[in-house]
């Protein structure tokens, strides 16, 4: 099974005006290369850390509060997706993710899948790395 993983804020999405998450502008040319995975098979996993530093990492309450808004924001705008990961944690506004199969959400956009998994050293074989 090829699992796609994608983070939501910073890469479906920008940046919310006035916090206002329900308002967020999808990028389009993420949104399509998203929607060509789902037509290849992928099964798409959405990845946040959205509100953890609002809530305090209580995951819950996250759910609770934060995962309605963004269901009916994912819907709104036909986004595919089969499962929601919360709870990703925050690494700040100084800190930063480390990877060793991250894509940057550029990349994502305007590579195809050979090209990403050249860019990531994966071999033919569909097993794994190089």
């Amino acid at each position: 099974m090829r699992v796609l993983i994608i983070d939501i804020d910073g890469t479906l999405c920008g940046p919310p005006p006035g916090r206002d998450y329900a308002a967020c502008a999808p990028h389009p040319e993420v949104v399509s290369r998203l929607r060509e995975y789902r037509a290849q098979g992928f099964r798409i996993v959405l990845s946040t850390s959205r509100n953890m530093r609002t809530f305090e990492g209580r995951v819950g309450e996250i759910v609770a509060k934060t995962v309605p808004t963004l269901i009916a924001w994912l819907d709104k705008h036909d986004i595919p997706y089969d499962e929601i990961h919360v709870g990703k944690p925050w690494c700040g506004h100084d800190g930063f993710y480390v990877d060793d199969r991250a894509v940057r959400p550029d990349e994502f956009a305007r590579m195809d899948y050979t090209e990403i998994r050249a860019l990531l050293g994966l071999d033919d074989t569909g097993t794994g790395g190089a």
